[in-house]
């Protein structure tokens, strides 16, 4: 299993996942390979860090379900690329906890709905470049225009959406990522 947003060499040194998988197998006694076929299994959740598809040398990732801050700070730590990031619900948060990490990571903002102010303002001076859009079809559009190769496009709205749910967003993201191939 490779990590969410981690190369292929990193993820070769890399194994800590299997780490209590291993320990819990030598305590029940169960078999290397039963282990090792279950983990060769492992698939992400679907608009949770997902991976949708590189497109002139951009990588577009669908993380809709992360609708808190916490939950998109978690996907941050895993990040190695600059990042694109649209953001934003109907919800109200305080995005806050998120400066550090953008101030790294975040190369561009591409903001949504009812928080476009609110993420305006907290990340202004922060990231240098802040978009709004209207919907996600804009938003996708916009981070395309953005993105340079290498850069990844995150969709991880750190907010929920009043409106619709996390999976109507995320198929969303996802038809308008396909349209750009």
């Amino acid at each position: 299993m490779r990590y969410l947003f981690e190369s292929p060499k990193k993820a070769k040194e890399r194994k800590p996942e299997n780490m209590a998988s291993s320990i819990t197998a030598k305590v029940l006694e169960i078999r290397k390979e039963s282990i090792k076929n279950c983990m060769g299994d492992f698939t992400t959740l679907c608009h949770r860090q997902h991976y949708i598809d590189t497109i002139d040398g951009v990588l577009y990732y669908d993380d809709a379900q992360a609708e808190s801050v916490n939950a998109t700070w978690f996907t941050f730590e895993n990040i190695v690329n600059p990042v694109v990031w649209i953001v934003g619900g109907n919800g109200h948060n305080n995005y806050s906890e998120l400066i550090e990490t953008a101030k790294q990571k975040v190369k561009a903002i591409v903001s949504l709905g009812a928080e476009k102010e609110n993420i305006e303002m907290t990340f202004r001076g922060v990231v240098n470049e802040i978009y709004e859009a209207s919907d996600i079809v804009e938003a996708v559009r916009v981070a395309s225009i953005i993105a340079e190769e290498n850069d990844l496009v995150l969709f991880s709205p750190a907010c929920k959406d009043q409106e619709i749910g996390y999976e109507e967003r995320g198929n969303m993201f996802i038809d308008e990522v396909k349209k750009l191939a």
